[in-house]
């Protein structure tokens, strides 16, 4: 004889997951307003429970920790930035650091929570810095491997090695990002960086 009880009940378990899903999403965006407005080292997480309409418990409920919070805003940041390189290559990985820098121009909090972040956490005892200097790791070894394509294809500019084209995109990317902060009129972040990029091609993206 079958359950007829299991029936009405699994809805309401999909929905229930739903809804926490959400309240995860709606409190991770609320370390990324905290975040970027003060840091990680000065923010709290009895800031972040208010700023979602939570008690401090309630918050510990789904992230037990602020380093849980950190590692859930770095995931996020992470897979959308993949979306723009993955399964990308040479002068198309390229293309894909315009877009991003597009994405970065579009989200303004997102950044400065991200230049905050990596200055502070040049300090080793930070808990953001094994990521920082992995990430820089990926980058710089990813980026390089795009302009090595390039190099093969004949389509970086004679003197320009693939490291060095790496390191330069880099240190402006992050630069320009701290500009932008400043003065988001002043410059446009995907026309710059396409423009740096194409100054090390012989060909435009």
């Amino acid at each position: 004889m079958p359950d007829i009880a299991a029936d009405p009940t699994a809805p309401r378990v999909r929905g229930e997951y739903r809804k926490t899903a959400r309240r995860r999403e709606e409190i991770v965006d609320a370390a990324l307003a905290v975040f970027s407005r003060v840091g990680y080292l000065n923010s709290s997480m009895s800031e972040i429970a208010k700023t979602v309409g939570l008690t401090v418990p309630g918050l510990t409920h789904h992230y037990p920790s602020k380093a849980d919070l950190l590692a859930a805003l770095f995931d996020r940041r992470d897979l959308d930035a993949n979306q723009y390189v993955a399964g990308r290559s040479g002068l198309d990985i390229l293309r894909g650091l315009v877009e991003i820098a597009q994405r970065d121009e579009e989200d303004a909090a997102l950044t400065r929570m991200y230049a905050i972040l990596a200055a502070e956490a040049t300090d080793p005892a930070h808990p953001a810095h094994e990521y920082f200097k992995r990430r820089y790791a990926f980058i710089l070894g990813h980026v390089e491997g795009a302009f090595t394509q390039v190099a093969a294809a004949g389509l970086l500019r004679p003197g320009m090695t693939p490291t060095e084209a790496a390191r330069a995109y880099v240190a402006f990317s992050d630069g320009l990002q701290l500009q932008v902060l400043y003065d988001p009129q002043d410059v446009s972040q995907p026309t710059a960086v396409r423009r740096l990029l194409e100054g090390f091609l012989t060909t435009p993206l």
